[in-house]
């Protein structure tokens, strides 16, 4: 006896008419008609609320009813898959988000850092002044940056400037030996880094730097 002979005779051992059974369970009456005609199936859950309304076990309803049995077994190791699947689906989606949110936090960060140890001989001295090097960064948006900056000569002045493509100065130090640590407003552009040595009385100097700009 399949569940749809099952259900008929349950309906009528109750004296319920096809209208009243689709009442108690929430379906509709042509529902109720194909379960008993074999069209349809209900799933496991309808199933269960049947059991537990009438006081008899899942197992007796289902006896002898090996194709539906089946049937049920299959759907619940398809939605098993599925489960799989949709976690599958959700940690790769994490998974992409991560990494574009990362990629766009790369994107915005600012991290330069510029460094040197040189010596400069008699031909290279022979200028008052020296333009040691020129560093360039961007800045994507209005922001606060740490500026840290270290620098040192044997001879002479070092003088390190940070100004924006209209030479507006956001920064400024010199002496002999540099050693700073701040935060500093930049607006969003581009900006040059320019390092000047003078003051020097020897052929030859030695010269260090280490600037470090990040968010």
């Amino acid at each position: 006896m399949n569940i749809g002979e099952q259900i008929n005779n349950l309906r009528k051992q109750h004296g319920l008419s096809q209208d009243d059974f689709a009442n108690l369970f929430n379906v509709s009456r042509q529902t109720i008609s194909n379960w008993e005609n074999g069209k349809s199936y209900p799933d496991l859950e309808m199933i269960i609320k049947v059991s537990d309304y009438f006081k008899i076990s899942i197992d007796e309803l289902l006896k002898n009813d090996v194709q539906t049995v089946k049937k049920i077994d299959n759907e619940k190791k398809a939605k098993k898959k599925y489960l799989i699947l949709l976690l599958v689906l959700c940690f790769l989606g994490t998974v992409t988000i991560w990494g574009l949110y990362s990629k766009y936090q790369d994107s915005v960060a600012v991290n330069f850092t510029m460094e040197k140890h040189e010596t400069y001989k008699s031909n290279e001295t022979k200028e008052p002044s020296m333009n040691i090097t020129n560093g360039y960064f961007s800045v994507p948006k209005d922001e606060k940056l740490d500026i840290q900056v270290k620098g040192a000569t044997d001879n002479g002045k070092l003088h390190i400037t940070i100004a924006d493509k209209d030479n507006k100065i956001y920064y400024q130090l010199d002496g002999q030996e540099l050693n700073d640590l701040q935060t500093l407003y930049f607006e969003k552009g581009s900006y040059i880094i320019q390092i000047v040595a003078d003051d020097y009385t020897e052929d030859i100097i030695s010269l260090n730097y280490n600037i470090k700009i990040e968010n």
